[in-house]
């Protein structure tokens, strides 16, 4: 472990073609214009079902004139703890996981044992379902803005849902994700210094201005690609970059201003003050020698590469981009609990680092 200064069984394998589109939609990462500070004074997002899966977990579908789509509706899982109940005295932490591009409310316990991980504490995990393309942010929409409004939508209108009609906490949240979701951790952390006590990020899409130095995928790159998937205009998101990615001229930077606002590496120093962990691979096929139920993730396996590996372009980009976000942490002399090693972009990795990073999340809450 670098401290920097300064399903189940083979749930982890991806399906015939998984990986291609997850490719478009995890690098599609990126943000948009903070949303505006506060909370609207009427609460818009409303609950229109629930639904008990087991005696622990709610799936609460809430609609919000925020969300994109005909029925402006998206689902969130929640995981309670013992005890709980809507009407007590009480209220419990909350620990946000976010999933990555193409993924949804379902993730974390369709791949990962986060039930079990979290059975004996004493909070609530809140899972949100977004988009595939979301990149947990306010879309740009060339100018005019509306709806999809992802950041204002969980920010200001599902987390204090949460604490109206769940019991969640109105201060003590953490926040982690994978992915497209590492982005949103970072990217929320950031937007709203103190909001939540620690975020973690998983193969993160750190920096979405990210060029590569020796011919692989650039991050506008495939924000476009992820466009395509997403059959929208990938400009409706933030715009262009501008130079050097669509022209010649170092004086065009177009839209450039909104991804660098949106971006964990150029936001960094607001990130001062919150724990943070950042875990990444380099692009090369190594198991990850750990299975849920081993004991606890060895710091041995926080290898450092230097370089990049060539056996996935997606964690291949995440590693360049990671690379420069713990250098710009140092450079700001913020701490951050780094985890650099072999490895692909898929779950077994995701779910170790979840497990490594877990006593930390739960510290900053209290827990």
């Amino acid at each position: 472990m670098v401290h920097e200064a300064s399903r189940r069984g083979n749930g982890g394998r991806a399906r015939a073609g998984w990986t291609l589109a997850v490719l478009a939609l995890l690098l599609t990462a990126v943000g948009a214009p903070p949303a505006g500070a506060g909370a609207p004074a009427e609460n818009p997002a409303r609950v229109v079902r629930e639904v008990r899966v087991d005696d622990r977990t709610r799936d609460v579908q809430v609609r919000s004139p925020e969300l994109d789509g005909l029925t402006h509706t998206r689902w969130v899982r929640l995981l309670l703890p013992k005890g709980w109940s809507p009407g007590a005295a009480r209220t419990w932490p909350t620990l946000w996981l976010l999933h990555g591009g193409g993924g949804d409310h379902k993730d974390w316990t369709a791949h990962t044992h986060v039930e079990e991980l979290v059975a004996d504490r004493d909070a609530i995990v809140v899972m949100p379902e977004t988009s595939g393309c979301s990149a947990y942010s306010d879309w740009w929409n060339h100018g005019r803005g509306g709806a999809p409004k992802w950041e204002t939508y969980l920010l200001d209108e599902l987390r204090p849902l949460l604490e109206r009609a769940y019991r969640a906490d109105t201060r003590r949240a953490a926040v982690a994700g994978l992915s497209m979701g590492g982005l949103g951790a970072l990217k929320f952390a950031a937007a709203r210094p103190g909001a939540f006590r620690a975020a973690a990020s998983y193969s993160g899409a750190v920096n979405l201005l990210h060029k590569s130095p020796d011919g692989g995928f650039d991050g506008p790159d495939a924000v476009k690609a992820g466009g395509l998937v997403c059959l929208t205009d990938w400009k409706r998101v933030w715009g262009e970059p501008g130079h050097p990615f669509d022209t010649t001229d170092p004086a065009d930077v177009r839209q450039r201003a909104i991804w660098q606002r949106n971006s964990p590496l150029y936001q960094a120093a607001r990130l001062a003050g919150t724990p943070l962990y950042v875990s990444y691979g380099d692009g090369t096929k190594k198991g990850p020698d750990w299975t849920w139920g081993d004991p606890a993730p060895s710091p041995s396996r926080c290898t450092d590469p230097a370089a990049h590996g060539r056996d996935d372009g997606i964690e291949r980009a995440i590693h360049g981009m990671n690379q420069e976000f713990r250098k710009r942490l140092a450079e700001l002399r913020i701490p951050a609990t780094v985890c650099a090693s072999t490895g692909v972009h898929t779950w077994p990795y995701w779910e170790r680092e979840l497990v490594a990073s877990f006593p930390m999340l739960m510290g900053a809450l209290g827990v």
